[in-house]
């Protein structure tokens, strides 16, 4: 394929992405054509547009047809241009004087057009003034005329703002209602597991040490997910209240190990190994407590979603750089997913459909604490292999 094909498939690509090809008129372009007309003297006066085949008018004075055919178009031409191409008399002009639009109606003698050029350099087309007699435009003529094809160009930007912005809300609608219903029913379970049991209580059934672990552990579950839902908020603000770090020397090894200590029951309960990997010393300035969020976190996480193997948790030193990793043999998640669990209230394609509980808050918080000790964390995995999450700290040398 040539690249002048290359470069008019990207142009015509270019104008379709503003959606704005057989739309309704809009007083906004109207207003503009009217200016330049009587800006320009002239009787005619259009925004066209450049499609594959056709040109198509935006708004016209003057000109009764609201598309003509490309190889008759004076805009193809004119979007092409450094600056605005006049043409003084199109009946003595090659390119022009077998037109039809001169031979016949609208009997065009007279043609300036200023290209329409978006901010990457794509030509969309031009804002065209045409008259019946042959002339030129003045300086002052010119200068307003190319000022009114930037004003077109900034209504087709506006407008192409404006609907990102508005797919934007209706994603952030969509996962607030997402949130909404798991948040139901994260608080529904437990809430019913709990009068479920209050009401065999209620009944004389007697208080054994079985029903008051399982009330216990369900009243927990709820109290994990008021502090999740709290701390998330906190680290999503950037004032006073927001998320507040006491950084002191630490040995990410011996945090690392200790992690592991504690979920080690946990673990097992799933039939898992874990294994703390971290015999030397890996010295950061961090927040104990915060820092503690994010293992926990990440280690619940991997025994959640790991049906069988191990669970590994290393620190090492690379670099300037302290590392902290957490890898799994469990379902794993695709790539694009990996991109996308970080934000709240997302979770991944395998999370639902193995049910795996969770209201989607868990890594958005690890992410912002990790933000917070300007570093880094990245993930690394593939369905039905597992996954590595690596969280880089800067070192204390």
């Amino acid at each position: 394929m040539s690249d002048t094909l290359v470069a008019e498939r990207e142009r015509v690509a270019a104008l379709h992405d503003y959606r704005v090809l057989d739309t309704a008129p809009e007083s906004d372009f109207d207003d503009i054509v009217t200016l330049a007309a009587q800006l320009c003297r002239a009787p005619m006066a259009a925004i066209s547009l450049i499609d594959d085949e056709r040109q198509w008018f935006k708004s016209r004075i003057g000109i009764e047809a609201c598309e003509v055919p490309r190889d008759q178009s004076f805009c193809a031409h004119a979007m092409f241009s450094d600056g605005v191409m006049q043409v003084p008399d199109a009946r003595l002009d090659p390119r022009f004087r077998d037109n039809p639009a001169v031979t016949g109606d609208p009997h065009v003698v007279f043609y300036a057009g200023a290209p329409l050029i978006t901010a990457s350099g794509q030509a969309l087309g031009a804002l065209c003034v045409i008259g019946h007699e042959p002339r030129l435009l003045t300086p002052a003529e010119t200068t307003g005329l190319r000022t009114l094809a930037r004003h077109v160009m900034a209504q087709l930007e506006l407008r192409q703002y404006a609907r990102g912005l508005n797919a934007r809300l209706r994603d952030a609608d969509r996962v607030r209602d997402e949130f909404l219903s798991r948040v139901t029913h994260e608080l529904r379970t437990p809430l019913t597991s709990i009068n479920g049991y209050l009401e065999l209580l209620g009944d004389g059934v007697s208080a054994d040490g079985d029903f008051v672990a399982r009330i216990r552990r369900n009243s927990e579950r709820l109290t994990a997910l008021v502090d999740d839902m709290l701390l998330a908020a906190k680290s999503g603000r950037n004032d006073q209240d927001g998320l507040v770090l006491n950084k002191r020397e630490l040995d990410l090894s011996v945090l690392a190990r200790a992690a592991v200590r504690r979920n080690v029951g946990l673990a097992l309960t799933r039939c898992l190994d874990i294994y703390a990997d971290a015999p030397l010393p890996v010295m950061v300035e961090a927040d104990e407590e915060r820092l503690g969020q994010v293992l926990e976190r990440l280690l619940l996480n991997a025994v959640k979603f790991t049906r069988r193997g191990r669970i590994t948790v290393r620190a090492r030193v690379r670099g300037d750089d302290a590392v902290l990793e957490i890898r799994d043999t469990g379902i794993g998640m695709t790539a694009e997913e990996s991109a996308r669990v970080m934000a709240p209230f997302r979770r991944s394609a395998a999370a639902e459909r193995h049910e795996v509980q969770g209201a989607g808050l868990g890594l958005s918080i690890v992410k912002a604490i990790i933000d917070g000790h300007h570093g880094t964390i990245r993930i690394d995995s593939e369905p039905d292999r597992g996954t590595a999450i690596e969280v880089t700290l800067p070192r204390i040398i």
